[in-house]
């Protein structure tokens, strides 16, 4: 009878840690600030979130085992990694460590070639939409496309995004530069979080990228993460249905479609279309 009433107890603890939502702020580990857009994820899940500008976060297990494993990062920093049953029994103090990222030797140059355009510039949409829905579960997702550079180092100076319908005032993303392996995204280039604005409701929006020096060559995954967005604007109607969304265009037959629905979650690729996504670069 003993024996029968630990293990109902212990059944009812673990359904309870299963419907848990885990809530936590994550921390600079030096200057104790508060570190806005850190992801949180399940590892090989489409769960997780985002903090927001306090560094809070508020992260939906959906019954999940208790021997998942969560990562926290961001550029710039170390990842921690947890199981849900450490962050059900820790603190919900994260305090992330500083990690500059170490570069090669670079050789600093003038670019003083010519502009041209790398990517995607199609102005219509030959190949249907794609794009990210919601306003707190879009949250972490990201899409972008392969851009091939060449073996010259080039310069960034603009990026080109055609949205077809946006939903918001304002969405922001965060930009990814990976290399790629296996026709898919791979190691992270950028050393620093560049979060982008983009309020365009429809047509080409271009986006400054010239104060960040970015310097690249050969074939780079360009993807934008989707951080935060407006909740003032209105739902686009789509099949029938009002969505709040952004969509952009696609170019069918050209490129790659990358997509990452979660932080964590595992990347897919489409090699017959591409988002109309280009890059303003120089010599």
């Amino acid at each position: 009878m003993k024996l029968l009433s630990t293990f109902i107890l212990f059944a009812f603890i673990s359904i309870q840690l299963h419907a848990q939502v885990i809530n936590g702020k994550v921390l600079d580990a030096a200057s104790g600030k508060s570190l806005e857009y850190v992801n949180i994820g399940i590892i090989d899940t489409p769960l997780g979130t985002i903090t927001d500008e306090q560094g809070i976060f508020s992260l939906d297990t959906k019954g999940q085992p208790l021997k998942a494993v969560v990562r926290i990062s961001m550029i710039g920093y170390k990842p921690q990694i947890f199981t849900l049953e450490d962050l059900f029994n820790k603190e919900s103090i994260i305090k992330l460590v500083n990690e500059p990222i170490q570069l090669g030797e670079i050789t600093v140059k003038p670019f003083l070639g010519k502009l041209k355009k790398v990517g995607i510039t199609n102005k219509t949409a030959h190949g249907g939409l794609c794009g990210i829905g919601g306003t707190q579960r879009g949250r972490g997702y990201e899409i972008g496309t392969k851009i091939e550079l060449g073996t010259t180092p080039l310069l960034l100076r603009a990026l080109h995004i055609n949205v077809h319908n946006q939903s918001f005032d304002c969405s922001l993303f965060r930009l990814h530069v990976r290399s790629i392996v296996g026709n898919l995204p791979f190691e992270e280039l950028l050393t620093e979080n560049i979060i982008l604005p983009l309020t365009k409701k429809s047509g080409w929006a271009e986006i400054d990228l010239s104060k960040y020096h970015l310097i690249f060559s050969g074939d780079i995954a360009l993807t934008l993460e989707w951080v935060a967005v407006s909740a003032n604007g209105k739902p686009i109607s789509i099949n029938g249905k009002k969505e709040y969304c952004i969509l952009f265009n696609r170019e069918q037959k050209q490129g790659y479609t990358f997509t990452k629905w979660g932080s964590e979650a595992k990347w897919s690729n489409n090699p017959e279309a591409s988002p109309s996504f280009y890059l303003t670069v120089q010599e």
